[in-house]
């Protein structure tokens, strides 16, 4: 009777426990949309942003990123002391110099800089968000623009998600929006697309490409979000040469390698409601062939790839 009761005891204890799991989780999951949304929001209103911490080497990540927010079509204020342009722009001792408003203060690391001070000039000029990319604000910094009204973000790279949520250039949407409707994603991908998980065999992952005749299977978590995506070309990197192996070895490394050695992880995403230019845009910038298709939970409900964009404008092109 004892070890019964104690049986229950156990069971109800592990069923709570896996109950307040399932809520932790859900409590999170929820947190990293409501943070999405709200960084969406700010970069819809966002177009002035200062740079501090820019190095002039031409490779370094500040350079590359900061060509590429030019090309966005935002506008970009380099905070250079000691130099007079940047990328062909002005460029600025501090931010205070910076004329106007200013929405964002973006920081790389690469030739140091005073956080402290750097918010306390972000704070003068009422930026709508302190964006450091590539290392963690000290807590002092943290509390200083919180009680500002300022939001920060780490470790979150400021281009990509001007890309991932705005792929066209501002200018060039503002036409779009001007003019004849657009074929929405929806409309072209391919919905309910197959998964595999991260643990799941590239034999499996060939096998249901090879029924299916996909070229890419979105990667998904245990619940389903997506965490990456694995294409015939991933697979085609990691498989062995047949110059060095037979085709039985080739086999049974196929069989033993898995799909989290090959996926690409933090893959480029698209919205169903985003438009095909949307989507060829992002392709060609990020040189990739197909793109997952999220709803607001972070789940893939579709795919859209190459093939469907060729179609589509092949379509218009006949036509007219």
């Amino acid at each position: 009777m004892v070890k019964t009761e104690e049986k229950e005891g156990h069971l109800y204890r592990e069923r709570r426990e896996a109950t307040l799991e399932k809520i932790r989780k859900a409590l999170l999951t929820r947190e990293e949309y409501l943070l999405r949304r709200q960084r969406k929001e700010i970069l819809e209103q966002c177009r002035r942003i200062a740079i501090a911490g820019l190095s002039t080497d031409t490779n370094s990540r500040g350079y590359v990123s900061t060509e590429k927010l030019l090309g966005l079509g935002l506008e970009i204020f380099p905070i250079l002391p000691g130099k007079e342009t940047y990328l062909g722009v002005r460029a600025f001792s501090s931010l205070r110099e910076v004329p106007g408003d200013v929405d964002i203060c973006l920081v790389y690391p690469e030739q140091g800089v005073d956080l402290r001070h750097l918010a306390r000039e972000a704070i003068e000029k009422k930026v709508k968000a302190f964006w450091v990319e590539e290392e963690q604000a000290e807590p002092e910094v943290r509390e200083l623009l919180a009680e500002a009204g300022v939001q920060v973000v780490e470790h979150e790279s400021l281009e990509r998600e001007y890309i991932k949520n705005f792929p066209f250039p501002f200018h060039e949407r503002r036409a779009t929006q001007a003019g004849k409707r657009s074929v929405r994603v929806s409309e072209r991908m391919t919905a309910s697309p197959i998964t595999v998980r991260p643990r799941e065999s590239i034999h499996d992952a060939i096998d249901k490409m090879k029924r299916g005749h996909f070229r890419h299977l979105p990667v998904v978590d245990d619940e389903g979000k997506l965490v990456g995506i694995l294409s015939d070309r991933d697979i085609r990197l990691i498989r062995p040469s047949r110059a060095f192996v037979s085709g039985e070895d080739e086999a049974l490394q196929l069989w033993s390698a898995s799909v989290r050695q090959a996926a690409a992880f933090d893959p480029v995403t698209i919205e169903p409601d985003a438009s095909l230019e949307q989507a060829a845009e992002l392709m060609l910038r990020w040189e990739i062939g197909g793109l997952p298709v999220l709803d607001e939970g972070g789940k893939p409900i579709g795919i859209v790839t190459y093939t469907d964009l060729l179609r589509e404008f092949l379509a218009r092109e006949k036509e007219t």
